[in-house]
């Protein structure tokens, strides 16, 4: 998982709060709602960092969690905060996992810090189950049309780019998946920045771009910040559920 180790994330972290992302909590909340997984679902976290969403999984006593994360101290962190929950130190790009290993998979806010953004996507395709969800809450490109684009040689998002809605969207369809639900939250973006502008802070790319952007106070269209949930249909659409969100 190459992402940009260069920024204080523990000062990040002690700033943001348990949670080092907008909506913490409230949004998985919001994605297990949406998804309705019976009890022992094997739910993932690809990127846990130090366990919040592992911890929140937990709590519920409804799931059977693992966690995965290349960060070793981040993996440290999560160690107290679990009972039941498994840890993995391994790569989103190379889940060290089975196919079809899981119910649900968890992707927050790690696919825009990650070089490589599209092997990730085709990995959680594998390891996920026939009728499973792909959790992913993230930031997103607002740009106009061809202005973030696939590149489909290499199939590597442009190295400075981000995913727009369609890109992402289409993307996964092609993979295998349905869209049940998708939410933008650009206000919880806005929040989540002001508190690192304030506290002096400064946020990985393309964290910054926002972070930028609250300094100028423009209004040119940029980043904003979105939760989906999406079903693994293997390229069938399923009559069981009805797609919200579009």
């Amino acid at each position: 998982m190459t992402i940009d180790s260069s920024f204080n994330w523990p000062e990040i972290r002690r700033i943001a709060g348990p949670c080092i992302r907008p909506g913490g909590p409230v949004l998985t909340e919001r994605a297990l709602e949406a998804c309705g997984l019976p009890r022992g679902s094997r739910v993932g976290d690809i990127g846990c960092g130090g366990g919040e969403t592992l911890e929140h999984l937990e709590r519920t006593g409804v799931y059977r969690s693992v966690g995965l994360d290349y960060s070793e101290p981040l993996l440290g962190e999560a160690v107290p905060r679990l009972g039941s929950g498994r840890l993995v130190r391994g790569r989103a790009e190379a889940l060290p996992f089975k196919k079809g290993s899981f119910d649900a998979l968890f992707c927050e806010c790690v696919l825009s810090i990650l070089g490589d953004r599209i092997t990730p996507l085709r990995e959680f395709a594998r390891v996920l189950k026939e009728g499973g969800f792909l959790i992913v809450s993230d930031v997103f490109g607002q740009g106009g049309p061809g202005q973030e684009r696939l590149e489909e040689k290499s199939q590597r998002l442009l190295a400075k780019g981000l995913f727009t809605k369609a890109d992402l969207l289409g993307f996964l369809t092609r993979l295998g998946f349905s869209l049940l639900l998708w939410e933008e939250h650009e206000r919880l973006l806005k929040e989540f920045v002001a508190r690192m502008i304030l506290a002096g802070v400064s946020l990985p790319y393309p964290w910054a771009c926002r972070q930028g952007q609250e300094r100028k106070k423009t209004d040119r269209p940029g980043i904003s910040y979105f939760l989906l949930v999406a079903l693994k249909t293997g390229g069938r659409f399923s009559a069981s559920r009805k797609q919200r969100g579009r």
